[in-house]
């Protein structure tokens, strides 16, 4: 029992961060909050179940997918995201992204129907571990995750381009000064985090249905998550994702699991309250 709440707790860790960087880095480096981040999370899970359906290979499937995602993050930051906040229009974003959100859901409601989907596990090699028997897609998920978090850490903290990113979330307009593309910057760090949360929906996507509403609950935990870490934070909401992936296992194996959105809630809410910089990072305006 305890070895399953560990186990679990982790990969589902592991898939929050994954999601949850990708909203915080675009808050904290445009100052954006995307309600179409869960979107992303539905997008490249339809996609991918898509091209794995029509017979392209799963890895080529993958690929097409992300870079799909990545096209859309890279448009609506481009186009309408920009244009509205240099109108100072926050609001506007807010309504757009949203707006955004639920177009892709009626448009995929038309292509694919109400129908829940699933995709073949991409690794279907079992693990006995801790006494505990994981699938081998709950593995993959695990894996992918971590790695990509990991790699997403070493290009922004090591390479020339992520430190200009750095910069930009420190200063825009000090940046700017320095000739920094800052609207380049809102681009490429809204196409890394539609990749990052389409690549959550396609992980996950073995062991977990690809439904129409996938995304909603999906972006209520990211930006729940991102609250509870720190507004702009990245390390906080990694930190959060873990704390708040493990607050999930323990409350469905001592209380029910119907009730573990209630609690994630509530935890978010106290924590607007009394700790409104969550764990690290901004406050909450």
């Amino acid at each position: 029992m305890i070895a399953n709440l560990l186990i679990n707790g982790a990969v589902n860790a592991s898939i929050y961060a994954l999601i949850a960087l990708g909203f915080s880095l675009t808050f904290g480096v445009a100052g954006i909050v995307n309600l179409y981040h869960g979107a992303y999370y539905m997008v490249g899970a339809y996609l991918a179940y898509f091209f794995i359906s029509i017979g392209i290979p799963a890895f080529f499937s993958v690929i097409l997918s992300l870079l799909s995602v990545m096209l859309i993050g890279v448009f609506l930051m481009k186009y309408p995201i920009l244009y509205l906040q240099r109108k100072g229009e926050s609001i506007y974003i807010l309504i757009l992204t949203l707006g955004s959100a639920y177009f892709t859901q009626y448009l995929f409601k038309l292509v694919f129907g109400t129908s829940h989907y699933s995709i073949k596990p991409f690794y279907d090699q079992s693990m006995l571990l801790l006494g505990e028997i994981i699938p081998g897609s709950r593995i993959f998920a695990f894996f992918v995750s971590v790695v990509s978090i990991v790699i997403v850490m070493f290009f922004i903290n090591k390479t020339k381009f992520g430190k200009l990113i750095l910069a930009t979330s420190q200063d825009k307009y000090a940046a700017q000064l320095l000739g920094v593309n800052t609207s380049l910057i809102f681009i490429v760090t809204s196409a890394l985090s539609a990749g990052l949360s389409g690549l959550a929906g396609i992980v996950i996507s073995p062991f977990l249905s690809i439904n129409l509403g996938m995304w909603l609950p999906t972006l209520i935990k990211a930006f729940s998550i991102v609250i509870l870490g720190g507004l702009g934070s990245i390390w906080g909401s990694i930190l959060a994702a873990i704390f708040m992936a493990y607050l999930e296992q323990f409350v469905a194996l001592v209380w029910t699991s119907s009730m573990t959105e209630v609690v994630f809630l509530v935890i978010v809410f106290l924590f607007l309250v009394f700790k409104p910089t969550g764990f690290m990072g901004k406050k909450v305006a």
